[in-house]
């Protein structure tokens, strides 16, 4: 099927907010939370049974988690067999702190303008 460019661009923000939507379930549990932040401490790519052993985890659960992570384009699985690495792909984090950047303009703006109206009403807003 062929897109005029209005269905092509809504096709292209769809996929975008279902990327993102990815990002923010895989990182609403705060074991996946752990795990990014443990890669992301780290300047190397470990091993899955090391992360497991550091982490305190399973390899069955690490191996659930990296699943829901890899699913949102956080993490990668590299090299094959007892030697498969952890690497982190901060892309996906980039993404979902440009989207709370314009969110937090947008509501910033928003409350700026409510302060602004409350101004005018004169009065004690404090109070």
């Amino acid at each position: 099927m062929v897109y005029s460019g209005s269905d092509a661009a809504t096709r292209a923000d769809a996929a975008d907010a279902d990327r993102l939507d990815a990002v923010f379930a895989a990182l609403a549990h705060r074991s996946r939370r752990d795990l990014v932040l443990y890669l992301a401490a780290r300047s190397d790519a470990p091993r899955m049974s090391q992360v497991a052993a550091d982490r305190g985890v399973s390899p069955q659960l690490l191996n659930k988690h990296t699943a829901a992570l890899e699913k949102a384009g956080l993490v990668r699985r590299e090299g094959g067999g007892r030697e498969r690495r952890l690497v982190l792909d901060a892309v996906a984090l980039t993404e979902a702190q440009q989207w709370i950047a314009r969110a937090r303009e947008y509501w910033t703006a928003r409350l700026d303008a409510l302060d602004a109206y409350v101004a005018t009403l004169g009065g004690d807003r404090d109070a």
